[in-house]
């Protein structure tokens, strides 16, 4: 009995012997495979990490990115949204400070010379005798409508460039010099016209604008040319311009001045009064809204002469002289 049971033990002990070895065996095979995942797991949340923080960053900088593009445009559509406001603006301003500038003398002078022929038909002057004063203030109401017409073109005068169509400058000319033509012999000077071609004068423009471009230059040359003198209009062009010059044998001008002439409310020097108010600054805007140039020469006691170039009608150019 005793012996089997020292078998038993025998037994028993081998057992475990034997499970413990083979326990210890499969832990050192175990081993490194099990130290194998956890580093593939650890590297893998650190990739995962990563990847976590880099596409937050670029979220952030997209929606950073698109704010500042939105405020972009709407900086952007604002601004063009509010540029039409603001350029009325600008314009009811220059429109205000050219009227006031412009009105304010030929007002104050009709005022006072009314208040002359008052006083004298009080004192019972006779009215024959006051007759030269009614004309001064006739010829007064004249110039000021005059300047009310070159405020109110220049204040349109972008409005008016919407609707542009074909004008025939050599047909302007004529009918200008015939409007003129009484005044013209009432200060004994002469206005030609001439066609230095037998082609068409065809420009693409606004015909009240252009029109008043001619009356202004044949105004300051009836006004600066004595008795006996002579103002001629020439027109001639080519495939691409057309040009008219406007010249006159009067008391001429200093160079130095040309370009002063065609500055709002600057005149000539040496007291010249050519270009005076805005009849030739307003000759040169409606020139430049057309694409072409206005230019003055002339020697002082030797006349004067103005040109205008404009593209011609179909012609593609833009009124400039070729370079060189």
């Amino acid at each position: 009995m005793a012996g089997a049971f020292s078998v038993l033990l025998a037994l028993v002990a081998t057992t475990v012997y034997c499970v413990t070895v083979n326990g210890q065996e499969a832990s050192a095979r175990r081993g490194p495979a099990a130290v194998t995942e956890r580093y593939q797991a650890a590297a893998a949340e650190r990739y995962q990490g990563a990847e976590r923080d880099r596409l937050l960053r670029t979220l952030i900088a997209a929606e950073a990115a698109g704010l500042l593009a939105a405020l972009l445009i709407g900086q952007g559509l604002s601004r063009r949204a509010i540029a039409p406001l603001g350029e009325a603006l600008t314009r009811q301003r220059r429109f205000t400070a050219d009227v006031s500038h412009e009105l304010r003398t030929p007002l104050t002078r009709l005022h006072t010379r009314a208040q002359l022929v008052a006083c004298r038909l009080r004192r019972g002057t006779d009215p024959a005798l006051v007759m030269d004063d009614v004309d001064q203030l006739v010829s007064g109401t004249r110039q000021l409508g005059e300047v009310v017409e070159d405020l109110l073109l220049a204040a349109q005068l972008k409005q008016a460039r919407g609707s542009f169509g074909p004008v025939d400058l050599a047909a302007l000319a004529e009918e200008l010099a015939a409007a003129e033509a009484a005044r013209a012999r009432e200060r004994e000077v002469t206005i030609e016209v001439r066609r230095q071609d037998a082609g068409d004068h065809i420009v693409r423009g606004a015909q009240p604008a252009l029109r008043r471009v001619i009356s202004a230059l044949l105004d300051n040359a009836l006004g600066h040319t004595g008795a006996g003198g002579h103002v001629w209009m020439t027109l001639s062009g080519d495939p691409r311009t057309v040009q008219l010059t406007v010249r006159d044998d009067g008391v001429g001008l200093d160079p130095r001045d040309a370009e002063r002439l065609f500055t709002r409310f600057v005149g000539g020097g040496n007291g010249d009064r050519r270009g005076f108010g805005l009849g030739l600054a307003l000759a040169r805007e409606v020139v430049d809204g057309h694409r072409g140039t206005i230019t003055a020469d002339g020697r002082p006691g030797a006349g004067a002469v103005f040109t205008v170039r404009l593209p011609a009608a179909g012609g593609g150019g833009d009124g400039r002289p070729p370079a060189g």
